[in-house]
């Protein structure tokens, strides 16, 4: 009974690594459908997916607990996958409903001078603290509630708990409170223009990483001692042996692919990278080539003629 339930669990666990190999070779074919090694990769796979496809559905008809710890596994599988849905479709909803307000309140902050309150709901003498400090349309630096950074602001108005602001270059307008508004320090690092850099940082991190991918051969690893098929081995263990085997191969194989679309990516990048850089003479090039018969100039900046005399012997 135990082997039986430790077979299950490596028919879940196989399972699972077909299907996700599976989908990365059918992708793989859409890019090159006429590469036969990738035919057969995808064969042996759903014959492999069936197989434990089929087995699952012939222990879960035979009523075994293992039959029911599969299903309950692929439930749960499945579950994840719809809740991980249901968060990412909620906090995208959450995002464009908080668009839409900050939308919504710079349409009835626009023409007056006061977006939020009336002037006759406002405490006079708790906007007096910082009404002086920064007039209207005076520009700061701000910090925004999302992420707590500094960024670039214009003073649009004032509110009693501090200044409504909009972040330039941004579009995004909210209420700050005074000690997150500040004059513009000079030397200050721009936001955009760092997150350019850390971006520019981390593509050339990624082609470096693709070039040192690209410049390491790939290394078959041979079958470990552990999966190899004794002859007194049960027909139980041969069984799952022969399982582990084929994933082990199919594991192997995966890694010589990439190894290989590494190759062809580092390639394609150098190609990009140096063309049009070489120069060449010639027609449509730009630099106009001289002529051979084209003579020297004397010191006086005049043509010199090259003569060719030529003689003619006659026999009397």
């Amino acid at each position: 009974m135990q082997g039986e339930e430790v077979s299950i669990e490596e028919l879940a666990s196989n399972l699972a690594t077909y299907k996700d190999q599976l989908h990365q070779v059918r992708e793989l074919l859409v890019d090159d459908p006429g590469n036969s090694e990738y035919v057969d990769m995808e064969r042996e796979l759903k014959e492999e997916s069936k197989c434990c496809s089929n087995k699952q559905h012939q222990l879960t008809s035979n009523g075994t607990y293992g039959g029911v710890l599969c299903v309950v596994m692929a439930s749960l599988l499945y579950l994840y996958h719809l809740i991980s849905d249901v968060i990412a479709l909620t906090e995208e909803l959450l995002a464009t409903a908080k668009q839409n307000d900050i939308s919504g309140s710079d349409i009835g902050t626009s023409g007056r001078a006061s977006p939020s309150l009336p002037h006759s709901k406002m405490d006079s003498e708790s906007m007096l603290d910082h009404q002086g400090k920064f007039p209207i349309g005076t520009k700061v630096q701000a910090v925004w509630s999302e992420d707590g950074e500094w960024y670039e602001a214009t003073i649009e108005a004032y509110s009693p708990n501090g200044y409504f602001v909009s972040y330039d270059g941004w579009g995004n307008k909210e209420e700050v409170d005074p000690d997150n508004v500040r004059p513009i320090q000079e030397g200050v690092v721009n936001t955009l223009a760092e997150a350019e850099r850390v971006a520019e940082a981390t593509k050339q991190a990624i082609k470096r990483k693709i070039a040192l991918a690209a410049s390491m051969d790939f290394q078959s690893r041979s079958l470990p001692a552990k999966l190899r098929i004794e002859p007194d081995d049960p027909e139980d263990v041969k069984v799952a042996k022969r399982k582990k085997i084929h994933a082990f191969k199919s594991k192997v194989r995966m890694e010589q692919l990439e190894v290989t679309q590494n190759k062809r990516q580092n390639a394609w990048q150098q190609f990009q990278t140096t063309k049009g850089k070489t120069k060449k003479i010639g027609f449509f090039s730009g630099r106009k080539r001289e002529s051979i018969f084209k003579s020297p100039e004397d010191p006086q900046g005049k043509s010199l003629t090259a003569t060719i005399s030529v003689r003619y012997h006659t026999t009397p």
